[in-house]
């Protein structure tokens, strides 16, 4: 069973939950709701889940490096410059990289990550598994056979909802010119 490292900062980011200056308690509150969602996506599987932040606006002394957090394991990159660095030695001191994901969207993790065989996820891509995970386990569509996609009525009203009257756009009517999309009539 896989196990994920996660660089908690950069997920922020990609949650858009971090955004420009924030006070130490910006930064307590955003983390907790950032746990807060991995605990609720994860449920009992939460100890699969580890958390690296920055050592910057950690807990008050005293606090140790790790704690958890809903199951969750909670690291502060209390001893190394950067959480890239823990993370980076977490990777490289894994005994089992095959079943380890990387969760950054930073090109070094992800590098350092399939060197080792682990495999690298960016932020976004791990945003929608969580989307996947937070769904009820019986609302969960069967998996599509291998290269095939199946949306759901649902999925498929969205994207036509999104794309409605995409095709009176004058750019996309003069970028398509070229081609000749009309059907011959036998």
């Amino acid at each position: 069973m896989s196990s994920y490292l996660i660089d908690g900062y950069n997920l922020l980011h990609a949650l858009g939950i971090l955004g420009g200056k924030v006070g130490p308690r910006g930064l307590q509150r955003a983390r907790n709701r950032l746990l807060n969602l991995l605990a609720e996506a994860f449920g009992a599987e939460s100890d699969r889940v580890n958390v690296v932040f920055d050592a910057a606006g950690a807990p008050p002394k005293g606090v140790e490096g790790s704690t958890t957090h809903k199951g969750i394991r909670v690291e502060f990159a209390i001893r190394e410059p950067t959480a890239d660095d823990f993370i980076e030695g977490a990777i490289a001191a894994h005994k089992q990289p095959k079943e380890l994901i990387v969760v950054s969207s930073d090109a070094r993790l992800q590098g350092a990550a399939r060197r080792r065989g682990a495999k690298p996820m960016a932020c976004a891509e791990f945003l929608d598994h969580l989307d996947e995970l937070r769904r009820p386990r019986q609302a969960r569509p069967e998996q599509p056979e291998r290269g095939e996609h199946r949306m759901s009525q649902r999925e498929t009203e969205r994207w036509l909802r999104e794309f409605a009257g995409l095709e009176d756009e004058p750019e996309l009517k003069e970028a398509l010119k070229p081609f000749d999309f009309e059907v011959e009539k036998e």
